[in-house]
């Protein structure tokens, strides 16, 4: 379990955040890639098909939680594309910052666990 006192927490919550982001955004492209067919699948089903009363008001309410899922996902689009625009725009930033997190953890791990190794007597006659 990582530490919330080490230097390295901040870093690795950033680049955390960015790869989240990335693929929040990556989801939503697909989510509203989804919904563009469904909705096509509901019209042209209406169009071309048979339906009673019945059907064709399932068919409505379903192509409105359809769209409604669509506004969602271009919603998240849109607000996580300035944040990937950059993450694209800035790719050997992040890797420096991939760079820095790998020597600040080693800085970090060469600190635990330290002990000192006394060179002279002194300590030994103040114990006593």
């Amino acid at each position: 379990m990582a530490d919330d006192s080490k230097i390295s927490r901040g870093i690795e919550n950033f680049l955390s955040y960015l790869r989240e982001t990335e693929q929040l955004h990556s989801i939503s492209l697909m989510n509203e890639s989804e919904a563009n067919d469904a909705t096509q699948d509901i019209l042209h089903s209406l169009e071309l098909e048979e339906h009673n009363y019945h059907e064709t008001a399932q068919l409505g309410k379903r192509l409105k939680e359809i769209r409604q899922s669509r506004r969602a996902a271009k919603d998240t689009i849109q607000q996580t594309y300035p944040i990937t625009e950059w993450m694209e725009n800035n790719r050997s930033v992040i890797k420096g910052l991939e760079q820095l997190l790998g020597r600040v953890r080693k800085e970090e791990k060469n600190t635990e666990g330290r002990f000192y190794t006394p060179r002279t007597e002194v300590n030994r006659k103040v114990k006593k």
